[in-house]
């Protein structure tokens, strides 16, 4: 008999045993905090079922929410929830602690606010307690709060909060579901088919509410529910392959995907070494591990094709993680219980340091030749600038923008100072210098007023531009891309940090052609300062670490093969200047 048909059956006979048949589905009321992936995929299942379903969510998810409803593109069948199907939809925004304290003290009604049957957490391991404090005022006496968080370490928070308030149940409670946010309000499934819960209380059997909650788990399609007598052994068998699954995959990268890691004996063995810690961990704390849960766990590696865990994804696109909740918690348990954890300690050490700098804990210098993904370069940002009338189709002048004009480079268009930049046959080049604004972390839908808390430095680039190609092309409003994009035309100077300069609209920049100055800019006549810039490239697409803005050029010159550019910022030392030297393409 397989494990599914087993559960199956004992599932119902509990229900049956308890008065509750399997046609008996109520509805409740469910407020799931977030729209991401875990909270917007089962949440649009449980409306699809016909649950009261209400999210807590904020600005651009908040906003999808309300104009497209949740959207799921799912290997279980795709699936879309309109807006009148939902119930509340709660800005989050709008829940900071002094308002709920507030609306407490004065007995008033928060928007949205009802009673809650459920309360799900689909927000990340280390946002939980804060999230949960939000939620608070949904709260009555038979609400039941359902953690799926990773890790195991919050739980004991979690109870506690709850029960300070003297309102609601907490329930141990995690999920298995490959999924993320395609675009906000759409959530993409590509892996575990079906996606489940697993949940149950703490101490004791289940109640006759988490008994409701397990019949309309079964209701719904494209998941399923597992209601466990002992929730924790089964959270713990998720942690342990969620924590070497994240350990062997984010350091191995990308690549590294779940069915690569379950045959790759390489990394299968270092994955096995690290399950063995945390399963004799989990014993440690006198919890079971069947033996049968291991080998189920590698045919599971074996057909995750493409999988890869969310701690993983974080970590590589430089945005903050769970990896201490996950393997930092398994180091932490390790030493509390006298359990030796040298794997699960290794990989975690690795990847520490990229946490850090996702959470800018750590000031260490950006190369973006080599951490970069792309150069973002506005268009005509200095006052009274205006395009050249034999080259563009509107002759706009930097007054017209509303907002800066971007084209965008790849990080190969780039060459260190000092390189060569190659010039194609027939092409005539032009200069340009400008200020280069480096990204410290990722980032996006930046605020104008948050902006430069994600700056990490500055550089100079020497914007080379191609005057004979790609010109041709926006005399009819199309993209500057051929006279931008190609190989060595972005030498970029050396990193320095944003403490060097005091105030980026306050600097001089020259470019000298051959030891004779031919410019000298100010940041300060710039249309959209460096926040501005920042924010509004935020928007458009999301920044990485080691990106680079150029903020625009004052003016630009001709140039010819063999001359040497050089740019500066005025007063800065000599190791900032970016240098180049204009040559033929190498023989190929």
């Amino acid at each position: 008999r397989s494990p599914g048909v087993t559960r199956n059956f004992l599932v119902l006979l509990l229900l049956c045993k308890s008065g509750i048949m399997p046609e008996e589905v109520p509805v409740f009321r469910w407020l799931i905090f977030g729209c991401g992936g875990v909270g917007g995929y089962f949440g649009a299942r449980l409306a699809a079922q016909g649950q009261k379903v209400s999210f807590m969510a904020r600005n651009q998810a908040l906003a999808a929410l309300k104009k497209h409803g949740v959207r799921i593109k799912s290997i279980c069948g795709d699936l879309t929830v309109p807006p009148e199907k939902l119930d509340e939809l709660i800005d989050t925004g709008k829940l900071g602690k002094d308002d709920i304290a507030e609306a407490a003290a004065k007995k008033m009604k928060l928007q949205g606010q009802f009673i809650a049957d459920v309360v799900i957490l689909g927000c990340k391991a280390w946002e939980a307690e804060g999230c949960l404090g939000m939620c608070q005022p949904w709260c009555g006496p038979d609400t039941q709060v359902l953690p799926l968080q990773n890790g195991v370490e919050g739980f004991d928070k979690i109870k506690e909060l709850v029960s300070s308030w003297g309102l609601g149940h907490a329930l141990a409670g995690c999920c298995n579901i490959v999924s993320a946010i395609q675009e906000p309000g759409m959530i993409r499934h590509w892996a575990a088919n079906p996606p489940y819960i697993t949940f149950g209380e703490f101490d004791g059997p289940p109640s006759k509410k988490t008994q409701q909650m397990q019949a309309i788990f079964s209701a719904c399609s494209g998941m399923e529910g597992h209601l466990e007598v002992e929730a924790m052994p089964k959270i713990w068998e998720k942690f342990a392959f969620i924590c070497a699954t994240t350990g062997v995959g984010a350091n191995s990268g990308p690549n590294s995907t779940q069915d690569i890691i379950g045959t790759t004996p390489e990394l299968l063995e270092l994955w096995k070494s690290a399950m063995h810690e945390i399963i004799a961990l989990a014993r440690a704390h006198g919890l079971k591990y069947e033996d049968a849960w291991l080998e189920n766990r590698v045919n599971m590696l074996k057909q995750a094709v493409g999988a890869t865990t969310s701690c993983s994804r974080d970590l590589w696109a430089g945005k903050p993680s769970e990896v201490d909740d996950l393997l930092g918690s398994v180091v932490r348990l390790g030493k509390a219980k006298g359990v030796p954890t040298p794997v699960i300690s290794t990989l975690f050490s690795t990847l520490v340091m990229r946490e850090r700098l996702a959470r800018a804990q750590s000031d260490l210098p950006i190369y973006p030749l080599l951490e970069g993904q792309k150069v973002l370069g506005t268009i005509c940002n200095h006052k009274g600038q205006q395009l050249p009338k034999d080259f563009t189709r509107d002759q706009k002048k930097a007054e017209d923008y509303q907002r800066p004009e971007w084209f965008i480079c790849p990080m190969s268009s780039c060459a260190q100072s000092g390189s060569q930049v190659e010039v194609p046959d027939g092409v005539k080049m032009a200069w340009e210098v400008e200020l280069g604004v480096v990204i410290a972390r990722s980032c996006s839908q930046v605020t104008k007023e948050k902006a430069m808390d994600y700056v990490g430095g500055y550089c100079v680039v020497l914007d080379m531009t191609a005057t004979s190609i790609g010109f041709d092309q926006m005399k009819y409003g199309l993209s500057w891309t051929r006279n931008k994009v190609q190989a060595t035309f972005k030498p970029i100077g050396k990193f320095m940090k944003k403490s060097a300069i005091e105030d980026p609209q306050a600097l001089t920049l020259v470019c000298k052609v051959n030891g004779k100055e031919v410019t000298r800019d100010t940041t300060s006549a710039m249309k959209f300062s460096v926040a501005e810039q920042v924010a509004d490239a935020s928007q458009l697409t999301p920044l990485q670490r080691g990106d680079v803005l150029l903020t625009g050029a004052g003016a630009l010159g001709p140039l010819e093969l063999g001359d040497d550019v050089e740019g500066y910022i005025e007063g800065l030392d000599a190791q900032f200047t970016v240098r180049a030297k204009l040559t033929a393409p190498r023989p190929a």
